[in-house]
């Protein structure tokens, strides 16, 4: 063993390369090599027993590896291998507790000793930083530990300071409209004379101007039925008797979400853009909020004001572009991608909703209408769970009322089929791939009356065939979007009545869960494709982010918690619902969160579906935070098995 410290600078270096060192400055780096230490131990040397209290040292492991074991009940367990970069000892001295395992050399390595109150003075002052810890901390559970929740992300892969920065960089800028949009007059101009221009021009305010055309104040129409026809003010008085004299102005090309929040902070309905930015220019244009939204396609607001408006299938696709920027911008930013799904949803169902209304009224001029049944669009699958950011295969549905009558049924059926067949076309004209399994209401399969869905529920003979078990995996994450309510609530309900009652269905689900393992093997590295077309890369959606998203599924089938319909809703249902489930319920929630994050950027970075990631790609940070995430899916799965006694019906 060897305690001299004669290599600051060969310590500094190896420092920086790792978090949360590496979110340190140059200097501070350099003044911690100083005050470290060297150890060097050698295959099977202990770093420390289980039960040991913590020096007053934090272990950095430059070279070599370290094996962590626990004991329990006279038998020991490998619980985590600790390779190059990783701290040691860090959990214990946060808690403030003794060890937990046993730290035992594996290969031959060197240690740099360094000063846990220096270390813990800087995290202390470095948010970045600290950050990385408590989320190194969070995700120890490997060895068995139970943490609080990290903080909120102050973005992990871009440097925002806040989410409200992600707003602002996905946002246009203001562009001065031609000098006609803008109406103004001398503060001398009677009341009456600025009316009658407002009125003549079509605009609802005048921004009063000085001789060198610098804002001074502006009257809108409410100024005019406030101070006019409801106060005391004569129509001959001159308008800046009656003006608004808080002139908000702002200069060309400034973020119309900064522009936005500006208004909405000042609780002002008027904004005047000027050569300058500076109310001591001349003025250029007048934007009210309405205006700015028009401008602001990347941001949700805008988009939906887009999408409302929206007539043409290129301005369609255009909307739909904005989705993903934004997407792109707040996952990025650190958002979560449960959130984000739930955004993007919003603005998915109202953009059905808007080609459904263009639909219907195409099919009127061509002389087709409704029946005069109740009837309601569906989302299944992910788009059901509000989980679909990317314009991946749709998976939608539609139900109708019945009639009584199968022939008058088909008729409608046949009616509702055009209308599906003319979403589905602005949809893909949108940039939305054709489901290949055929999951669209343009299907006769997926376009049926609510007594024939109720029936196929009801019947769980289909649960145990291939194709009907995926169709029914389909429609148990089925969510309106428009139309009747009542009928899909009708439809949906029936899913929960009958697999409350039936075991096997559920344990036909149950079988699915645990059926892929994760893709890390015993000495923590990454299970890759062998072949093919993504060689080298893992299959998050099947080996990550199905096994949790299923057992989601059955534990919120077989409790009978119906409220929610995305998966992290359910997780948190179930904690709610069952305590002695909720550590597990939310830690299944932000390891499904942060994989679905990685699927959705890397689906956007590479124009894809994301399902396949690199392992090379991703930062050590990444790394850890999967490999734990795979630890947490184990859990899950096993807590499954558990609950349906599935090994030992296996045997």
């Amino acid at each position: 063993m060897k305690t001299a410290n004669r290599i600051p600078g060969r310590i500094a270096e190896a420092l920086r390369q790792f978090p949360p060192f590496s979110m340190f400055p140059h200097e501070t780096i350099v003044q911690l090599a100083h005050e470290a230490q060297v150890k060097i131990l050698v295959k099977g040397d202990t770093v420390w027993m289980q039960g040991d209290p913590p020096a007053e040292a934090v272990l950095f492991l430059a070279r070599g590896r370290v094996e962590y074991h626990r004991t329990a009940d006279g038998i020991s367990e490998l619980v985590d291998v600790r390779d190059v970069g990783d701290i040691l000892g860090l959990s214990a001295l946060h808690a403030g507790e003794s060890f937990r395992v046993t730290a035992q050399v594996l290969e031959d390595s060197v240690l740099y000793i360094l000063p846990w109150p220096r270390v813990r003075a800087l995290l202390e002052t470095n948010d970045p930083a600290r950050y990385y810890v408590r989320r190194h901390l969070f995700w120890g559970t490997r060895v068995g530990r139970t943490l609080p929740a990290p903080e909120t992300s102050r973005g992990e892969q871009r440097d925002y300071g806040s989410i409200l920065e992600a707003h602002l960089d996905g946002a246009q800028v203001i562009e001065p409209r031609p000098a006609g949009n803008l109406l103004t007059c001398p503060p001398s101009l009677t009341i009456q004379e600025a009316a009658g221009l407002m009125v003549m021009r079509g605009l609802p305010s005048v921004v009063v101007i000085d001789p060198l055309g610098c804002p001074l104040g502006y009257v809108t129409e409410e100024d005019l039925v406030k101070h006019v026809v409801v106060g005391t003010h004569r129509r001959q008085e001159p308008v800046e008797k009656i003006m608004s004299r808080t002139v908000c102005t702002v200069a060309p090309r400034t973020s119309t979400m900064a522009a936005l929040l500006t208004m909405l902070h000042g609780r002002m309905n008027q904004l005047c853009v000027t050569e300058d930015g500076t109310a001591e220019s001349r003025a250029l244009d007048v934007c009210t909020p309405e205006d700015l939204l028009a401008q602001s396609g990347h941001h949700p607001v805008g988009i939906l004001n887009g999408i409302h408006h929206a007539l043409r299938p290129a301005r369609f696709r255009e909307l739909c572009d904005d989705i993903e920027a934004v997407a792109r911008t707040y996952l990025e930013a650190g958002i979560s991608g449960i959130v984000m799904g739930q955004i993007c949803a919003q603005l998915f169902d109202e953009l059905v909703s808007r080609l459904l209304e263009l639909s219907i009224e195409e099919m009127a001029r061509n002389g087709i209408g409704l029946p005069e049944v109740e009837w309601a669009w569906m989302a299944v699958g992910s788009d059901g769970r509000r989980e679909q950011v990317l314009r991946t295969d749709m998976d939608n549905a539609m139900v109708f009322a019945a009639t009584g009558d199968p022939e008058k049924d088909e008729q409608h059926r046949a009616v509702f089929l055009q209308l599906a067949e003319r979403v589905i076309e602005r949809l893909v004209d949108s940039g939305f791939a054709r489901c290949q399994g055929g999951v669209m209401a343009s299907n006769p399969r997926w376009c049926r009356t609510d007594e024939e869905w109720i029936g196929e529920l009801n019947d769980l003979s289909h649960l145990q065939q291939g194709d009907g078990m995926l169709r029914a995996i389909v429609l148990y994450d089925l969510r309106h979007v428009a139309g009747s309510k009542e009928l899909c609530r009708r439809v949906r309900d029936c899913v929960f009545e009958v697999d409350k009652s039936r075991f096997g269905s559920l344990y036909r689900l149950a079988e699915l869960v645990v059926a892929n393992p994760p893709p890390l093997n015993f000495w923590g590295k990454f299970v890759v494709e062998k072949k093919g077309g993504n060689e080298g890369e893992f299959d998050i959606k099947k080996r990550g982010l199905a096994p949790l998203r299923d057992a989601a599924r059955v534990f919120a089938l077989y409790y009978g918690l119906r409220n929610h319909h995305s998966t992290g809703g359910r997780w948190r249902e179930l904690a709610t619902a069952q305590p002695e489930l909720a550590e597990l319920a939310h830690l299944a929630i932000d390891g499904y969160d942060l994989m679905l994050r990685h699927r959705t950027l890397a689906g956007l970075k590479r124009g894809d579906d994301g399902r396949f990631i690199d392992p090379s790609e991703l930062t050590k940070l990444e790394r850890e935070h999967l490999a734990s995430v795979f630890d947490v899916q184990r859990m899950v799965q096993s807590a499954v098995r558990r609950l349906f006694n599935l090994d030992v019906m296996k045997r």
